[in-house]
């Protein structure tokens, strides 16, 4: 099935733009037929946008204090403060030997430790 071509859809369409401008009220009619010009930058903003951004660094340079340093000798740890014993005796067991968390339920005499 064909449809009928729409040769004429163009000049409808151009009739249609001409009606509605005709009958557009024009509110300023010097704007209409005047050329267009450019808009000029207005630089008197520029101070006012640019203090307006300088506000926060202001603050927190002024705001911003340093902690005093301590001092070196009170950080650093103590060499020999610590007790005599066994060289590695506060590290943790190592983690190849197992002990089941429920080995002091058994009677000591199941408890079997290997060395």
């Amino acid at each position: 099935m064909n449809l009928p071509p729409d040769d004429d859809l163009r000049a409808v369409f151009a009739q249609q733009r001409r009606c509605d401008h005709d009958e557009t009220p024009a509110w300023r009619e010097e704007l209409l037929h005047a050329p267009m010009q450019r808009r000029r930058a207005s630089w008197r903003w520029l101070p006012v946008a640019f203090a307006t951004a300088c506000i926060p660094f202001a603050a927190l340079f002024f705001t911003h204090t340093s902690p005093p340093e301590p001092k070196l000798s009170e950080e650093l740890p103590p060499l020999f403060d610590s007790p005599p014993g066994e060289l590695f005796a506060s590290l943790e067991p190592s983690f190849t030997t197992f002990e089941a968390p429920s080995d002091f339920l058994l009677p000591d005499h199941l408890n079997i430790h290997i060395p």
